[in-house]
């Protein structure tokens, strides 16, 4: 008889629930039909309706099949229970935590693909689409922890064992949470730092970076590590905390554009105006070049060779790299055709030279400084006015004044007839041979490095002395 009846009662199961993923199976289609209109409306929801379709099948089903079973088998008044309802409630009660956990995290990962898609998508590439990107990654895996870390409390305390002990847990939560502290403080440094590195902007998924001597963009950021690939496809995993107490080279912070420079070792025959105009026709006849510098300069003359080095820009750092191999590929090649005699050479020479006597060389010295104290007399007495006397221009009363106008003019011409002394200011011949001058991009990049101005400089001296005489100290006097 007891056989019969738990054949009877599981088939009842099997009966209420097929009826109850029926209801399921309805309800998700509605739901379905409704996400699909609202998707054709506002294309920016077809990532919540696809990424949502299985795990709201999945709970409507469970809930549609489990609530049937549980109301039609629940006992009328004044009977009792069947034994098993217990038993299948816990165990529906599991599965629909499970399942809406599941739920809640598929709707978070559609709301971050809208708060991401929201813009064009041909902006993906742009510092505001990327800096989105980041931030919505790390909240979103904060979000998917709480999400899950909360279902696993609440099928903890679908035990009874466990909601016994809740009360001494809570009271014991201090003692617990320092001790774990000190465990984990490692961990939870890295997880501070990786939601700092993404809210904080220093950091975002796409970024060109160089730390350690190793370079590379990141590819993802996690809240405890970043994921670095380098130009060979190896992939750097690197502890957030890394990027928040030690320096690293962002090239990418606010635009991609970069400059590289390529260096030379040659000869002093080196033709260097001939080598800076090859340079120019190099990088305009190159796509890899972005127009913006292009210059050649001798940066190093010690030895028996010279330093010369190239600065050329490109867009990307990729570019970078390829124009400057091209240009150090192409100059090579021209110094081999047309300056051969510029190649880097080490002179053995015998001594032909002979120091000339003391008396010599004094007298060297001397006529030196006697030279250049006679152009400093000169430039004075240039700029001098002269005191003009009635004898210095030999007036003549007696004569009419027309003539005696007529006389001053021979004897003191105009300044623009009379011959004034030719400056000559050496400098560089083109815009090419300098860095910080020369273009509006290089002077630019001089303000840049030119650093506080004088009325910062004069605002920090103020605050200096104000800091003196608020401390008392008193400036050292020699003496």
């Amino acid at each position: 008889m007891d056989g019969e009846e738990v054949a009877l009662d599981v088939l009842a199961i099997a009966g209420w629930a097929g009826l109850g993923l029926l209801f399921g199976a309805v309800a998700s289609i509605v739901i379905s039909v409704a996400g699909w209109a609202l998707a054709r409306r506002h294309p920016r929801m077809r990532g919540l309706t696809r990424r949502m379709r299985a795990p709201q099948r999945i709970f409507s089903l469970l809930l549609g099949a489990g609530l049937t079973v549980l109301v039609a088998t629940s006992p009328a008044v004044g009977s009792s229970e069947p034994p098993w309802r217990q038993l299948f409630g816990h165990v529906f009660m599991i599965l629909l935590i499970v399942a809406g956990a599941y739920l809640l995290t598929a709707v978070v990962r559609s709301v971050e693909d809208a708060v991401i898609h929201r813009s064009d998508p041909n902006d993906e590439e742009t510092a505001h689409y990327r800096r989105v990107r980041t931030q919505m990654q790390i909240i979103t895996r904060v979000l998917i922890v709480v999400v899950w870390v909360c279902a696993l409390a609440g099928i903890l305390l679908t035990f009874q064992s466990f909601r016994a002990v809740g009360a001494s847990l809570f009271a014991s939560a201090g003692v617990l949470s320092i001790i774990a502290g000190m465990a984990a403080q490692s961990s939870l440094a890295n997880v501070f730092a990786g939601m700092q590195v993404a809210f904080s902007d220093s950091l975002r998924v796409g970024d060109l970076i160089v730390f350690n001597e190793h370079g590379g963009s990141v590819e993802e950021i996690t809240l405890t590590y970043v994921v670095v690939r380098t130009w060979d496809d190896r992939r750097w995993i690197v502890p957030s905390s890394h990027f928040t107490t030690q320096p690293f080279e962002n090239w990418t912070r606010r635009e991609p554009r970069l400059l590289g420079d390529v260096q030379f070792d040659f000869d002093w025959l080196i033709p260097v105006e001939a080598m800076r105009v090859e340079l120019i026709r190099l990088v305009s006849s190159s796509d890899l070049w972005d127009g913006r510098d292009a210059s050649l300069q001798v940066t190093d003359a010690v030895g028996g060779t010279v330093r010369i080095r190239a600065v050329v820009s490109a867009a990307t750092s990729g570019d970078l790299w390829d124009l400057r191999c091209f240009v150090r590929e192409e100059l090579i090649a021209w110094v081999q055709r047309n300056a051969v005699y510029a190649l880097p050479r080490t002179r053995v020479e015998p001594d032909t030279t002979t120091a000339p006597p003391v008396e010599e060389r004094e007298h060297f010295v001397e006529q030196v400084v006697e030279e250049y104290e006679r152009e400093q007399q000169a430039e004075e007495t240039r700029y001098m006015e002269p005191t003009v006397t009635l004898e210095d221009t030999g007036e003549d009363k007696a004569l009419p004044r027309w003539l005696q106008s007529w006389i001053d003019q021979r004897r003191h011409p105009k300044a623009d007839d009379a011959e004034s002394p030719v400056e000559t200011t050496l400098g560089s011949r083109s815009p090419e041979a300098r860095l910080y001058s020369g273009s509006p991009e290089a002077e630019e990049r001089n303000r840049q490095l030119a650093g506080p101005g004088a009325a910062d400089m004069a605002e920090r001296e103020r605050a200096a002395e104000r800091r003196l005489g608020t401390t008392g100290e008193q400036p050292k006097v020699d003496g």
